[in-house]
């Protein structure tokens, strides 16, 4: 379904911090880097449970991690410097961009999972995040 106009301004924030941020591992193109960073198009990671991506964002993840077929030994870091309404957008970005049509992420998930993650300390492994639903 066509975004919402508020829903829209954070594609076009998500676009904008991607671009700055996530692109240089991700690429542009959201197909990854071998070895280095998973691919976000078609990626069950990022086209799956929204309460998975959203920790993947705020605290990071560590390798070895299984996508799209191959399995990746990084660290992705927390971007949880950036507010829950940049952490939605570029959520929202990547869920929608490449031709994928994923639903958005709302401003007030992102909120939520922060609050309930707020004493976690370090990244996710692929094992705790398969125990998320």
């Amino acid at each position: 379904p066509p975004l919402t106009a508020d829903e829209q301004k954070g594609y076009d924030l998500g676009q904008n911090l991607f671009s700055a941020t996530c692109a240089s591992c991700h690429q542009p193109t959201g197909l990854g880097a071998h070895g280095v960073a998973p691919p976000l198009v078609d990626s069950e990671w990022v086209l799956g449970s929204n309460e998975r991506l959203v920790r993947i964002l705020l605290q990071g993840v560590q390798g070895p991690i299984k996508a799209a077929g191959d399995t990746f030994d990084s660290t992705m870091p927390s971007w949880a410097t950036f507010n829950d309404d940049q952490i939605a957008g570029i959520l929202t970005y990547i869920r929608r961009d490449w031709e994928q049509g994923a639903t958005p992420i709302k401003s007030a998930t992102v909120k939520n999972i922060r609050e309930a993650t707020a004493k976690r300390d370090g990244a996710w492994t692929q094992d705790e995040l398969s125990k998320i639903p």
